[in-house]
């Protein structure tokens, strides 16, 4: 089994991909029309411009990069999955939880709700209450 390429950052990333595209002599902007992806994102690309968080974030970024890896046959050699090293290190090096908070604090706001959910409600109660003890008064004294 081959062993896929993994990166530290974007900007080894693009000197991989730059190296591979000047092997097989082809410019880039023939890429670029070939792909029908502009010129300017393929340099940055290459130029490693973009950062991890990008990629992560943007799906065009992530459809442009494989297209070019593709392209430029090294799709066997990269890891598009676990393009880089630190990918999946990130939170659980640190021991923290993004969801343990947002659980906390959803918790923090449904009680909030809860409460003031019961508030109006008692209220409302107490309120009705009067209105029907102060018609059933009315009604006796009509009669």
């Amino acid at each position: 089994m081959v062993n896929k390429k993994t990166f530290n950052n974007f900007k080894e990333l693009g000197t991989y991909i730059k190296k591979k595209r000047r092997e097989t002599g082809e410019r880039i902007e023939s890429i670029a029309s070939k792909l029908l992806i502009k010129k300017i994102i393929l340099q940055n690309i290459e130029n490693g411009i973009f950062t991890q968080s990008d990629y992560e974030k943007n799906t065009y970024l992530k459809g442009f990069l494989k297209t070019y890896i593709k392209d430029l046959n090294i799709i066997n050699d990269c890891d598009l999955d676990n393009l880089f090293l630190n990918n999946t290190i990130g939170i659980n090096k640190t021991g923290m939880s993004i969801e343990n908070n947002k659980v906390e604090k959803n918790k923090f706001g449904s009680l909030v709700i809860l409460t003031s959910l019961i508030l109006i409600g008692l209220l409302f109660l107490f309120w009705n209450k009067s209105t029907y003890q102060d018609l059933f008064e009315l009604e006796k004294f009509l009669k």
